[in-house]
């Protein structure tokens, strides 16, 4: 059936409002969209279907149904299996593919090790292009509907290029684009997981939220009023360089004391790649047989086990990471952040909630920042990825 642009736009809103509130009734989704209860009803009914969504009674177990006379209420809910949707995250050293249900449900992973910096530009549009076509092979008798892929960067739709450093605009993906078996969706990484966490996880319901990203580089991604914030603003999120220190090291930007400089990851394993060559004590020492070979585990390892001068860099981190959401939580109407990044799982969440906790509010009575840890995988910007070419060709398909 071909429907109009008003048709999907309502069709939109029903669906959005299932991801982020279902189960929920018929009665209610009229409310929070404001779309009539007979329109509602009609395309619901249709949405059922089709097998994108399912009527579930409660039962006479439910403690606010069993004594109540008259019809059960009704609730709706995404379905299972109705279709699929590959995401694919493209990271400097290494691509993940994920595949997952319309209701989020991961189908299966892929890692691979891959220096895609090192590849041509056929080179590397080729090898995109066979990791979704092996997809496609794989799975051949399920619906996949979609690609999402999670860029390091913004992407520049005019150009048709990542929006980051050099080294990453040489990718020309226009011919990735013409040449998708799918329909293709392109998105910055941590827009990308900021999607998953607002549409799919259960832990969020439509609130707003700030989703602080720190590995390699730093960015931060906000869903405000049930939407990505500043997407179109390139500048927007770039946190990393916020100057945390005014008087610090000098960044790569030309500034001085940005985050990036304290809390990125190669930042991070630059000093202690530093410390390794300068202190004959230092733990790093027992750990690796060379420089070239410290990661971020590493680090957090010898930090454990006290070694001084990786101890310094952590708590520069550490007192970064602070400055950066105190900041944060008076600039963006949130109660909620979400940290995200491999050091957050190795070492430091606790002490910088309890740093930030020992910081006073401003105004007596405003509601503590809630923070949750999304513990960092290699296949988080996949999934998010996914979830990007879910929303955009299921939810929100005009």
């Amino acid at each position: 059936m071909t429907m109009t642009d008003k048709q999907k736009e309502i069709r939109g809103k029903i669906l959005n409002e299932l991801y982020l509130r279902g189960p929920i009734s018929r009665k209610d989704i009229a409310h929070n969209t404001g779309i009539t209860p007979a329109t509602t009803t009609a395309v619901t009914g249709e949405l059922i279907s089709e097998g994108v969504i399912e009527a579930n009674s409660l039962t006479d177990n439910d403690s606010k149904s069993k004594n109540r006379a008259g019809r059960k209420k009704v609730t709706l809910s995404i379905t299972n299996n109705h279709s699929y949707y590959i995401g694919i995250e493209l990271s400097r050293h290494f691509l993940t593919l994920c595949l997952i249900n319309n209701a989020g449900e991961v189908i299966t992973t892929q890692h691979h090790e891959v220096e895609i910096l090192n590849y041509s530009n056929a080179e590397a549009i080729n090898y995109l292009l066979s990791v979704v076509n092996n997809c496609l092979a794989n799975y051949q008798n399920i619906n996949i509907e979609a690609v999402g892929i999670a860029l390091p960067g913004h992407f520049d739709k005019e150009n048709q290029c990542i929006a980051s450093s050099a080294k990453w605009q040489k990718f020309d993906l226009s011919r990735l684009i013409k040449e998708s078996p799918l329909p293709l969706f392109l998105e910055n990484n941590v827009h990308c997981m900021s999607l998953y966490e607002h549409l799919i996880s259960t832990t969020n319901k439509g609130e707003n939220f700030v989703f602080f990203h720190a590995v390699q580089g730093i960015f931060s991604s906000s869903i405000y009023n049930e939407s990505l914030y500043g997407v179109n603003n390139f500048s927007v999120g770039e946190i990393g360089h916020t100057i945390v220190y005014p008087h610090g090291e000098q960044c790569e930007c030309g500034r001085f004391g940005c985050l990036q400089n304290y809390l990125g990851g190669f930042n991070i394993i630059k000093k202690a790649q530093h410390s390794y060559h300068q202190n004959q004590h230092s733990i790093l020492k027992k750990l690796v047989a060379d420089s070239t070979d410290i990661t971020l585990s590493n680090i957090a390892e010898a930090y454990r086990l006290g070694d001084t001068a990786i101890t310094q860099i952590i708590e520069d981190a550490i007192n970064a990471v602070v400055i950066t959401l105190n900041n944060l939580s008076m600039l963006i109407d949130t109660s909620k952040i979400y940290l995200h990044g491999p050091l957050f799982n190795e070492m430091i969440t606790h002490q910088i909630l309890t740093e930030y906790l020992s910081y006073k509010n401003l105004y007596h009575g405003l509601p503590e920042i809630d923070f949750d840890i999304i513990p960092y995988d290699v296949t988080n910007g996949a999934r998010g990825a996914a979830t990007l070419a879910l929303f955009h060709a299921l939810i929100w398909s005009h």
